[in-house]
C-alpha cells in the first residue's frame, strides 16, 4: 500500500483495474470471445463497480472521521471529495466526448447532450438497446449518478445506520433488476444500465469499506470473508457463459459475483502474496490498471480509428487485418495507444491540481 497525505492507493487494486479493463477490452474487440463469454465484460464493470465502492466509501469514511473530529465541517468535505473527483474524471471524458462528436464517431454526435449529462444509461434503458461506439458510457454514466447521492447518504446518515443503508443498497440491487425485468420483461437493457440496478455491487464495495473502517475483520472473520468470497467467486465464472438475456443470471449473477469480487478487492488490499502477489504487482499490469480509466473510456473508438489507419498504411488495398487474433491486438495496441496520451498529456497533469484539494484540513 502506498501512501501520500490523505491519498490511499493499495498497489494490487491496480492490477484489478488491468483485469477489469481487459475483460471487456477483449468482449468488444473479439466476436468469437463475445460468443464464447457473453458475460465477460459485463463482469470486468462490476469488478469496477466493487473497486469504486470500496474505495469511495472509504474516503466519505475518513472524511466522517475529520468532521468527528472537529478539524472541517461536511460542507468543506463535500467540496473537496466533488473538485477531486470531478479533476479525476470530467477532463478525459469532456475530451473524448467532443472529438468523437465533432468527428462523427458513431452516434456520439446525434446522442451528445445524453451522454454530455451523464444520462446514457437513461437513454440505453428507454431504447432497450445499445449503441455502438458510446455504448460504454452507461456504466460512466452509473458511476457519476453514484458519486451524487452517495456521499450526502455517508456524511450524514447517523453512523449507527450506515451499516442498514449498505444493506438496503446491496438488497436493491436484485429487487430492482426484479422489477424491472417485471415490468418490461424484454428490455434487459434497462434491468442492467440504470444506477439502483448496480447498487448491489457498489454496496459490496461499500460493505467492505465500512468493515476496514470499523476494523471488525478480525483474523478469524477475513479467513471466514475470504473462503466464502472465494466460493461465491468461483461460483459466479459460469455467469461468464451466460447471455445477458437469462433472467436468473440478470437478477443474481450481479450479486452473487459483486459478492466474490469484494473478497477478492479485500485480499488485493491486504496484499496477495506468493505467485497471485508476484502477478499483482507486475509493472506492466500496474501501468495498464493506472491508464485503466482512459483505456475504458477511448477503446470503443479504436473500431473507427483502426480502420483509417490501416487504409493508410496499406495504401487503401485493406482496412482490417484478415485473422481476428491480429486484428483483437491491433485494436488492443491503438487503445493503448490512445489511453498513454490521454494519461501523461491531459489526466495526470490535471491530477497534479488534487494537490490543493486535500481531505485532510
Amino acid at each position: 500500500m502506498k501512501t501520500s497525505g490523505d491519498d490511499f492507493r493499495w498497489l494490487q487494486l491496480d492490477a484489478l483495474r488491468a483485469f477489469a479493463v481487459f475483460a471487456v477490452l477483449l468482449t468488444h474487440f473479439s466476436p468469437t470471445l463475445q460468443n464464447l463469454l457473453p458475460g465477460l465484460g459485463f463482469a470486468g464493470v462490476r469488478l469496477f463497480f466493487v473497486l469504486s465502492g470500496f474505495l469511495i466509501t472509504g474516503i466519505l469514511l475518513r472524511c466522517r472521521d475529520h468532521i468527528a473530529a472537529g478539524s472541517s465541517t461536511a460542507g468543506w468535505q463535500l467540496r473537496q471529495f466533488y473538485v477531486r473527483r470531478a479533476l479525476r474524471i470530467l477532463p478525459a471524458f469532456y475530451a473524448t466526448l467532443l472529438i468523437a462528436a465533432a468527428l462523427g464517431m458513431g452516434s456520439a454526435g446525434t446522442t451528445f447532450w445524453w451522454h454530455f449529462f451523464y444520462a446514457s444509461n437513461f437513454l440505453f434503458a428507454w431504447r432497450g438497446a445499445w449503441l455502438d461506439l458510446v455504448t460504454h458510457f452507461w456504466s460512466l454514466a452509473v458511476e457519476e449518478q453514484f458519486y451524487l447521492f452517495w456521499p450526502w447518504l455517508v456524511l450524514f446518515v447517523p453512523e449507527r445506520r450506515l451499516p442498514l443503508l449498505i444493506g438496503l443498497a446491496c438488497v436493491l440491487g436484485p429487487v430492482s433488476r426484479l422489477i424491472s425485468l417485471l415490468v418490461a420483461p424484454t428490455n434487459f437493457v434497462a434491468a442492467i444500465v440504470l444506477t439502483p440496478a448496480c447498487l448491489d455491487q457498489l454496496g459490496a464495495g461499500a460493505f467492505l469499506a465500512w468493515l476496514w473502517h470499523e476494523r471488525n475483520l478480525t483474523p478469524v472473520r477475513q479467513r471466514w470473508l475470504s473462503r466464502g468470497g472465494a466460493v461465491l467467486f468461483i461460483a459466479g465464472l459460469p455467469l461468464w457463459l451466460c447471455p445477458p438475456t437469462m433472467r436468473w443470471a440478470v437478477v443474481l449473477g450481479p450479486a452473487l459475483q459483486a459478492a466474490g469480487f469484494a473478497a477478492l478487492v479485500d485480499g488485493a488490499a491486504r496484499g496477495f502474496g506468493g505467485v497471485a502477489g508476484v502477478l499483482l504487482t507486475w509493472r506492466p499490469l500496474l501501468w495498464t490498471g493506472q491508464i485503466s480509466y482512459g483505456l475504458y473510456l477511448l477503446h470503443n473508438f479504436s473500431h473507427w480509428w483502426a480502420p483509417r489507419i490501416m487504409r493508410q498504411i496499406t495504401h487503401y488495398r485493406q482496412a482490417y487485418f484478415s485473422s481476428e487474433v491480429m486484428h483483437v491486438l491491433y485494436l488492443i495496441a491503438l487503445s493503448f495507444v490512445a489511453a498513454a496520451l490521454s494519461w501523461y498529456l491531459l489526466e495526470r497533469p490535471v491530477n497534479r491540481f488534487k494537490r490543493h484539494f486535500h481531505y485532510a484540513p
